[in-house]
């Protein structure tokens, strides 16, 4: 979620210019829905297909084995958590040389700690990397039994012992070619101290061999840490302003901590990454926050009489929430496809006209200026328990294929430009028992009828105090009335 607003500070430039690129696909295909909610919310979804060249790697990308992956977000007391699941089934081998893979990460912010694990079949060998990272180090240890096989590895160094010495020799037992690894993810890296990158290798036997590899990583200035080094990076070794160094900070720390665990097993043939992800609680609030504070920035830094593009001016007014986003998505590599859905983010961008009969211009202008193929559009009016929105289509805006009760639907849009027009008006449903009787006039009516009960009873009390009886009394005990009952005798 703190990348969000990354992509956002580094797509939005002060010259009011912001860069969009899509890549060179085949068939692509959007679907978009939009529920106009009765408080001019907007809830965002959408589904897309496309195609591609097929990426075939015969006996792991196979037709019918798909990529599947899911995420959501959901609030809870605490925290707002992220879910999220990729799962692929990998197709049929005849020879498993992994036999499993078992991967278990735990991160806060910028402090985390892993282990791997790797066991093969063909020939048996086990691999174990562990790594740690602070906010100012990273440090990864592996260790590996490894066996040769003349039969299997033929040709590589894994075949024999002599060949694997030769190997280890010109690599990890050549100081200058450790040497040259750190100097060379050093200078990719452009902040980054290698302070340890080695090997070591024993042989139990002449038909394997036992192989440790240590790597540690620093900022190069004492005084950085790694949130320095990325921003320094990105702007080419300019230091970043205050400003932005806090903004990006803060989103980073939107993130109280992450677990993750990934696995496979030849017997099931499936490999399976589950990941949760817990954010601050009031993520929502952060994010619109922090996204206020990157607008203010950004045109604090342009020129009196800047013009900004419609789009930029539409995100800095519009409040977004995350904490009910949900993703799944299907990719396979082999058929050259790709299905993704995506709902849940609900947006309140600003209106025009009355709260009550209302347009939503430059939704639709922003969404017109994406490049984009054909899209199928789906207008929804939402309801809560007063009103429902009703959608206008006026005179002059393509009428729609299809509508419902509540729903109208354009496919093939050329433009979602064309429906800024489209009117919205919140029409107040039917009352029930329970809303009359609660509504101000049902407090006022009912309180009329107390009274008038109350009154009628005074009234007959009255009326019966002052009527005679129509018995004749036979002594001097008063008539059975409203009064006071008889004296009991004395015994």
């Amino acid at each position: 979620m703190g990348f969000l607003l990354l992509v956002l500070l580094f797509t939005v430039v002060p010259s009011g210019k912001a860069a969009l690129t899509t890549p060179s696909l085949g068939l692509q295909q959007y679907s978009v829905g939009l529920t106009v909610n009765p408080d001019r919310s907007v809830r965002v979804g959408f589904n897309t297909s496309q195609t591609f060249p097929p990426q075939n790697v015969t006996g792991v990308l196979t037709p019918g084995y798909a990529i599947h992956s899911s995420s959501s977000f959901s609030q809870q007391s605490n925290a707002v958590v992220q879910t999220s699941t990729v799962r692929y089934q990998l197709p049929p081998s005849a020879v498993n040389i992994v036999n499993s893979i078992s991967l278990t990460a735990s991160q806060t912010r910028l402090t985390g700690q892993g282990s791997l694990t790797i066991t093969t079949n063909v020939p048996t060998s086990t691999i174990i990397i562990t790594y740690s990272t602070t906010p100012a180090q990273v440090q990864a240890n592996a260790a590996a039994t490894l066996y040769f096989s003349p039969t299997f590895f033929a040709g590589t160094f894994l075949a024999n012992q002599t060949a694997f010495q030769a190997k280890w020799m010109s690599t990890f037992g050549n100081a200058s070619w450790t040497s040259m690894i750190k100097s060379q993810i050093q200078n990719a890296t452009k902040g980054v101290t290698v302070t340890t990158f080695s090997g070591s290798v024993t042989y139990p036997n002449t038909s394997s061999a036992s192989v440790s590899i240590s790597f540690v990583a620093q900022p190069t200035l004492s005084t950085a840490d790694f949130v320095t080094v990325f921003e320094s990076a990105l702007t080419s070794g300019t230091t970043l302003p205050s400003t932005l160094d806090s903004i990006i900070r803060s989103a980073l720390n939107l993130e109280t901590g992450e677990s993750l665990t990934l696995s496979y097993s030849s017997s099931t043939n499936t490999i399976l990454l589950q990941s949760t992800t817990n954010y601050v609680s009031d993520l929502d609030a952060q994010v619109n926050s922090l996204k206020n504070q990157l607008f203010q920035f950004v045109f604090s830094l342009a020129p009196a009489g800047t013009v900004y593009p419609a789009s930029v001016l539409f995100l800095n007014s519009t409040s977004v929430t995350v904490s009910g986003i949900s993703t799944t998505s299907d990719l396979d590599l082999s058929a050259g496809t790709s299905q993704m859905t995506f709902k849940g983010l609900l947006i309140r961008p600003p209106t025009a006209d009355s709260n009550t009969n209302f347009t939503i211009p430059k939704l639709f202008q922003l969404l017109g200026g994406v490049p984009a193929p054909k899209v199928n559009m789906t207008l929804v009016g939402g309801s809560n328990a007063t009103y429902k929105v009703s959608i206008v289509v006026p005179a002059g805006t393509p009428a729609p294929s299809s509508t419902t009760a509540n729903s109208a639907t354009w496919t093939n849009l050329q433009n979602s430009t064309s429906l800024q027009a489209v009117r919205f008006t919140l029409v107040r449903l039917p009352a029930s028992l329970l809303d009359i009787l609660l509504s101000p006039t049902g407090v006022a009516i009912e309180a009329i009828a107390a009274a008038a009960i109350i009154a009628g009873v005074l009234l007959y009390m009255r009326k019966r105090r002052a009527t005679p009886s129509l018995i004749p009394s036979t002594g001097s005990a008063p008539a059975p009335g409203l009064g006071p009952g008889p004296t009991p005798p004395t015994p």
